[in-house]
């Protein structure tokens, strides 16, 4: 009987067989891909690839067949990458794409008429003064009527929250994205410090309810328990103050920044008081109509994927295969489905790539749900 190192080098001696194999099927695998693009025809040919793993199984053992499945299917993948890089891949999307790509690529605006939900004092509009230089903001109630302020001209632009690093994505806004069809021109990462603010005069001990945000009270969650106080949501952290400041109740105060607390000649009873120190929200800024500003290396999609093995898996190779640098990826289930899930991509990469084109298009031709949010700079 041979021993393990006789038998890795048989191993090896059959690596460099099947290295061999593999780049001279990848090389036939370009010629195809040169034929295709010359006629236009799709890289993906239905049904081939069921022929050939029925061809490769059917004279194997059966324990073996599973695994030389699996193997092809990793190698039908890779050479269907290989060819893409060759044929261009359409979709509507990046027709859409190429057509604004056309024109030439504007700088991105130092002043715009911009709305935001809240009050002042919201960080909404302190994102907003991060994105422009000169913002003209209106406030709406809802993240609903930013909106509906953009989609009705009344504003260019909207900025909202889409996540937070410690409460995680705000997924109305996603929602709201995706019905209004609306795209991503820029985002900014603003560091939240909240304060524990109520009237001047009034004592940390005579607090008994405490106003803010959803997300502000989550992020807070923890210090609120131990003050042994009763946590009521509010629109925002804003309007929050604004409520504390208008009311005659001493036993009621409000999460919100310190400037909040100033513009509502309110007193910071606690600051810094976010369970966790490293508390960053990260905000969009919205456009009704596709724009790709110069500078733009930030790419965002929504997509679903076959409920079956291995279809996530696939997607994120087809990442990996074109050197891609994945930044985030959410799954939020679809209403009104059976255990059908929405997946959310933010990744790095430049819009005008023939590779990033030919992924952006092949998740829109292989999926009945797919929204392209936006290529963007991000504002760290």
């Amino acid at each position: 009987m041979k021993n393990i190192d006789e038998l890795r080098k048989e191993i090896d001696k059959i690596d460099d067989e099947l290295s061999a194999l593999y780049v001279k099927r990848m090389g036939i695998c370009k010629q195809i891909g040169l034929q295709k693009a010359s006629s236009g025809s799709a890289v993906n040919v239905r049904g081939r690839e069921k022929e050939i793993v029925n061809r490769i199984t059917a004279d194997k053992p059966d324990e073996l067949k599973r695994y030389l499945k699996l193997l092809y299917d990793t190698v039908f993948f890779q050479s269907k990458n290989y060819q893409g890089k060759f044929v261009q891949t359409r979709s509507e999307t990046v027709d859409q794409i190429n057509e604004i790509l056309a024109i030439e690529r504007k700088e991105f605006p130092v002043s715009a008429t911009v709305a935001c939900q809240g009050v002042s004092g919201a960080y909404s509009a302190v994102a907003a003064d991060k994105i422009f230089d000169i913002s003209n903001v209106t406030f709406f109630k809802t993240f609903e009527g930013v909106f509906t302020a953009v989609d009705k001209g009344l504003c260019e632009y909207g900025v909202l929250p889409i996540e937070n690093s410690n409460a995680g994505s705000v997924s109305q806004v996603y929602d709201l994205m995706k019905k209004h069809n609306f795209y991503i021109v820029k985002s900014v990462r603003v560091q939240i410090s909240h304060a524990l603010c109520a009237k001047k005069g009034v004592k940390l001990s005579e607090i008994k309810t405490v106003y803010s945000h959803s997300q502000a009270l989550m992020q807070c969650a923890e210090h609120l328990k131990n003050l042994g106080v009763t946590a009521v949501e509010v629109e925002n952290t804003a309007v929050a103050a604004k409520m504390v400041a208008e009311s005659e109740d001493r036993t009621i105060a409000a999460i919100c920044s310190d400037d909040c607390a100033e513009i509502y000649n309110l007193c910071a009873l606690e600051r810094a008081m976010q369970d966790n120190g490293n508390n960053f929200t990260r905000f969009i800024c919205i456009s009704k109509n596709l724009k790709v500003f110069k500078g733009a290396d930030k790419i965002s999609v929504m997509t679903s994927l076959a409920n079956k093995p291995g279809s996530l898996n696939r997607m994120l190779s087809r990442f990996s295969s074109i050197g891609l640098n994945l930044t985030k990826l959410e799954s939020r289930p679809i209403a009104n489905t059976q255990f059908e899930f929405m997946f959310y991509f933010d990744f790095d990469g430049d819009i005008e790539s023939p590779d990033v084109l030919n992924l952006l298009g092949e998740m829109e031709n292989s999926s009945d749900k797919f929204v392209f949010l936006g290529s963007y700079k991000e504002i760290i």
